[in-house]
């Protein structure tokens, strides 16, 4: 996926991958370290993960062990508990471990320092101004491609293979998430078909009106019969309790906002025949779970964020020139969001939904 000229694979029995990110950002890391599995099949791999966002590669099969990084209280979405860890504790427990190869997935001037101070010879990541010097292989990063393949082009820039096959997500719930889920809402055992509906966003410049998702809603569950799920933390509760009752689906429509937790909720993923949300992590875990989704953007950028896989799409206005700003905004009203039509959305879901309906049929026939 560069332009570089590839360098020669590096040796690694002791492993570290430094890919301390949020949700979506975590999720999306697992086709990297599929094929680095694969490349190292008899090496220890031990992945830095923040401490909620790293849950969703609990299961994962590729690791051997994830270190939870945590060292502030900034963001709510993935802070951990208790007293916050410095940097220097990560340093003196990453040396022990005597890693040869060290994967940095960020671009922080902070991770390549922390990768150099491992005493790893082998030091791999994104080249970045002020931090080069830190790296032995620096690899180009793209912006013109999708975040999964930008992360893919990191091993192939030091000649590990990445099939086509190799590039697709997976999560892992296990039967205890499942179940709880169902004791919640046994009505999801059914031969009902759901909807999950996504709208809260951490930033605000991410949501969707509330009017033009009741809208949609209705459409989605008078012409496709698919009942409305909601996730969302707690703070996310009056939001879906007011969008019930504008789209009238009171006692239709589940809310499961803060009911959950982040395990909980990629089991609920697994169980919905559609998912449609704004940019943000639910989406990537949706399209994990094999689940067809379609997510809403309008400041971000589709082309690195849209949910992957063959069965996933992004609606956005194409014909708005500010679009993607990367919430460098220079209107008033956010037209990109609040002039998106929610018909442009359901013809978009009609498209997803339509296509995947005869693989089941088939699937169920056989």
């Amino acid at each position: 996926m560069t332009e570089q000229k590839a360098a020669t694979k590096p040796e690694g029995k002791q492993i570290l991958v430094i890919r301390y990110r949020f949700i979506g950002d975590t999720i999306l890391t697992v086709p990297f370290l599929r094929n680095l599995r694969k490349a190292y099949p008899n090496a220890r791999i031990d992945v830095l993960t923040g401490p909620r966002s790293g849950e969703v590669l609990d299961g994962c099969p590729y690791i051997d062990e994830q270190i939870v990084y945590d060292t502030t209280r900034f963001h709510k979405y993935d802070s951990g508990d208790g007293k916050a860890r410095t940097f220097a504790s990560y340093i003196w427990q990453l040396r022990k471990r005597k890693y040869d190869l060290v994967f940095v997935l960020k671009r922080s001037f902070s991770s390549a320092l922390l990768a150099f101070l491992t005493g790893a010879k082998r030091r791999v990541g994104y080249a970045a101004s002020g931090r080069n010097f830190l790296l032995t292989d620096k690899v180009e990063w793209r912006q013109d491609i999708h975040e999964v393949d930008s992360l893919l082009s990191i091993l192939e820039a030091v000649s590990i293979e990445v099939p086509s096959s190799g590039r697709l997500l997976e999560a892992w719930v296990s039967e205890a998430e499942l179940q709880k889920v169902l004791a919640l809402e046994p009505s999801l055992a059914s031969k009902q078909k759901y909807v999950l509906i996504h709208a809260a966003a951490a930033h605000p410049d991410k949501l969707y009106p509330l009017a033009s998702w009741s809208k949609l809603i209705q459409r989605l569950y008078n012409e496709l019969g698919l009942i409305p799920v909601f996730s969302g933390d707690q703070q996310d509760l009056a939001i879906y309790q007011e969008l019930t009752a504008l789209s009238g689906l009171e006692g239709t429509a589940l809310n499961f906002a803060g009911r959950l937790s982040l395990r909980e909720s990629m089991a609920l993923y697994s169980l919905m025949d559609l998912a449609v949300c704004v940019d943000s992590g639910p989406a990537h875990l949706c399209a994990a779970a094999q689940v067809p989704t379609i997510a809403i953007f309008g400041p971000t950028d589709p082309v690195r964020w849209r949910p992957y896989g063959p069965n996933n799409q992004a609606v956005f206005d194409v014909n708005l020139p500010c679009r993607p700003c990367n919430y460098h905004k220079v209107c008033h009203n956010r037209e990109c969001l609040t002039e998106l039509s929610s018909d442009l959305i359901f013809e978009k879901c009609l498209n997803v939904y339509e296509s995947v309906k005869p693989a089941e049929s088939a699937q169920s026939a056989s």
